[in-house]
């Protein structure tokens, strides 16, 4: 009976001391192959919740860093009370991007020993080969993302602003373009009347709205599907699905919910400057990528709009060479006058 309680006594106290461990798996995959890729870094984070002793700060997560394998395999494992684990790539190989986010995972049950289930699971990373990347002209279009209390640029008695993407510049009077590639034209403000949310206040429901529009045949942009976290989100413009128009948007429902099409994970391909032959083929044109919408702000005097549509906001990337659809930027940027690019590329 002794033996017995000694033993129990053993696997109890190599329970406690395994207590809230979460062990995860992780591969590393090259993105185009779909091969594994070895000598990848990867960190794991197990998460902590402090309780009522959050008040006095949350403790940082337990952190475990390992290596990939031959098979592009490692284990990471850590601590947690509350069973939030993910994983990361934090450092990788010559000739790969480091992606910007992991994976995770919330675990819900332990086994008798409290280690969280299942023990054996296996996330998947991907990391992205570098190509060819290129010097690239790179210009912010007003601020990163929408502000208010922005002074209204369109010209005296127009609604319209016409844009130069060779030059960087709005056309005159405005700025100094030349040849206009793209027009932004603001639309009156729609008003829907009263409305009321849930707790019964009550406020003016409206949309304001401008057009993006690409001048020329053949012209315009396209949205494209990126991969969440990715590093370098557009690598090459494709050869066509360009539309000429984008609608952009922002007001309050009748309930007085915010509505807006604006995305900070929105991005999208453009063409430029087309010229086709006698025969219909593209012989000439341009590509660029837009990275985070393109969206407008409102002139604002004493706390309320004046101008609700009074600039424009965008950053763009553009290949001056022509008939040339790569766009993975090497960092180096051929515009005079980039603006505040407040978020620096990973690419770069």
């Amino acid at each position: 009976m002794r033996e017995i309680l000694i033993v129990l006594f053993f696997i109890a106290a190599a329970g406690c001391a395994s207590a809230d461990i979460a062990k995860l798996g992780v591969c590393v995959l090259d993105d185009i192959t779909n091969e594994p890729v070895e000598g990848v870094k990867v960190r794991g984070g197990f998460m902590v919740n402090a309780g009522w002793n959050a008040v006095k700060g949350s403790p940082p997560p337990n952190e475990c860093f390992r290596l990939t394998d031959k098979n592009g395999m490692c284990n990471v494992e850590g601590k947690t009370n509350n069973g939030r684990a993910g994983a990361a790539v934090v450092g990788v190989p010559d000739g790969y991007y480091c992606p910007l986010y992991g994976d995770g995972y919330d675990f819900k049950d332990k086994n008798l020993f409290g280690v969280w289930q299942p023990d054996d699971l296996v996330i998947t990373l991907r990391v992205q080969r570098v190509g060819s990347p290129i010097p690239l002209f790179v210009k912010q279009v007003g601020m990163y993302e929408p502000v208010n209390q922005t002074p209204d640029i369109f010209p005296a008695g127009s609604d319209v602003l016409r844009f130069d993407m060779m030059k960087g510049e709005f056309l005159p009077p405005v700025g100094n373009g030349v040849k206009a590639d793209v027009e932004f034209v603001r639309l009156p403000r729609q008003d829907f009347g009263e409305g009321v949310n849930g707790a019964g206040i009550k406020g003016m429901s409206y949309r304001d709205a401008m057009i993006v529009r690409f001048l020329g045949e053949d012209n315009g942009l396209v949205e494209m599907s990126t991969f969440c976290g990715s590093a370098l989100k557009i690598r090459v413009a494709p050869e066509e699905g360009f539309g000429n128009e984008y609608l952009c948007r922002k007001g309050r429902d009748k309930s007085l919910r915010r509505e807006t099409h604006y995305s900070r994970n929105r991005n999208f391909c453009f063409r430029i400057r087309t010229r086709k032959n006698h025969e219909g083929k593209i012989v000439e044109a341009y590509y660029g990528k837009i990275y985070g919408d393109i969206s407008f702000c409102g002139e604002h005097q004493r706390g309320r709009p004046c101008v609700p549509v009074s600039s424009v906001n965008m950053r763009y990337y553009l290949n001056k060479n022509p008939m040339d659809r790569n766009l993975e930027w090497n960092g180096m940027n051929l515009c005079p006058s980039p603006g505040r690019l407040i978020v620096p590329e990973p690419e770069m």
